[in-house]
């Protein structure tokens, strides 16, 4: 099946374009082998979604997963389909992923004043909110091999509430960690978990701990 996503040239990251998935990793594998770098950006959203006992829920990714497959995740993530906004897609993702839906909004000010409305409903909806927009290098293992490529990435942070459960084949469970016991299971076994985990974690330490200070 075509799976038209979001694509940049490094050269011009301004100006977007659609290319097949399956097509874009196949030509930037042969890119990096080649020259030891990708030629293409690939636009994505991410979210860190806690509940309101301040825990993290992630996916571990099923072994059916060409990326990263057996590695423990962020709960959602996925390429942005040419043509979608990434509000759009990350409210879709949370239903394909979780099963979850979700209201996405835009920055900190909407986060509260929807938060407030809507806390007593945390069981049956995610409340999102835009946390950055940057182009990262990130890793992804494909076919065992780690590659890192350029992202456009839309990351997000939110809180859930309710139940969670795996999508079959995409996810070989859901997890549920405090952040301190997570970081020491990082520290002691890093191949464990997507280098995705690993960098927004770090690099956003200290906005996810302000935003966990709704739940006091």
């Amino acid at each position: 099946m075509v799976e038209d996503i979001t694509i940049y040239e490094v050269r011009e990251p301004e100006i977007a374009f659609p290319m097949d998935r399956d097509k874009f990793y196949d030509e930037q594998i042969k890119t990096i082998k080649k020259t030891g770098k990708a030629d293409k950006i690939v636009e994505v959203v991410a979210v860190l979604l806690f509940n309101k006992d301040r825990e993290i829920i992630l996916q571990k990714r099923s072994h059916h997963k060409i990326h990263n497959p057996f590695l423990i995740d962020k709960a959602i993530g996925g390429h942005i389909t040419y043509g979608n906004s990434p509000g759009y897609t990350v409210m879709v993702e949370t239903v394909q992923e979780l099963r979850v839906p979700s209201i996405v909004l835009r920055n900190e000010g909407d986060f509260k004043k929807t938060y407030k409305l809507l806390e007593t409903y945390l069981d049956n909806i995610a409340v999102i909110e835009e946390l950055d927009h940057k182009i990262f290098e990130l890793e992804r293992v494909i076919g065992g091999e780690k590659y890192s490529m350029p992202h456009k990435v839309h990351l997000y942070i939110g809180v859930y509430g309710g139940a969670t459960k795996a999508v079959d084949r995409e996810a070989s469970g859901v997890l549920n960690y405090g952040l301190d016991i997570l970081k020491k299971e990082m520290d002691a076994q890093p191949q464990n978990f997507t280098g995705d985990l690993h960098f927004y974690l770090k690099r956003y330490e200290k906005e996810i701990k302000n935003f966990l200070q709704h739940f006091d």
